[in-house]
């Protein structure tokens, strides 16, 4: 669990998931929910809800707001940053 009062932890979109949030089909809707959860995690990167995987607390899984997928993301507590690594919509 993140003890750090630092305040927000940056949270960049991986080259995959950019072309994802870019791609001209993709709904304002599901865009939007994106968004949302993007700076939930930049708030609290250990969010309630989230789960590890492979047995690397610094590497989660969430499921996106609505039923719309799953994403993944990297937390680097060196670096004081998150990587999204991966959305799954469904």
């Amino acid at each position: 669990m993140n003890d750090d009062p630092c305040g927000l932890w940056p949270v960049a979109p991986s080259e995959t998931v950019g072309a994802t949030l870019a791609d001209p089909g993709l709904s304002a809707d599901r865009f939007s929910v994106v968004v949302v959860l993007t700076v939930s995690i930049a708030e609290d990167s250990w969010l309630k809800g989230s789960t590890p995987l492979e047995g690397d607390d610094d590497w989660r899984e969430i499921l996106i707001p609505g039923g719309r997928g799953i994403a993944e993301y990297r937390i680097n507590q060196d670096t004081h940053n998150v990587v999204l690594t991966r959305i799954v919509s469904f």
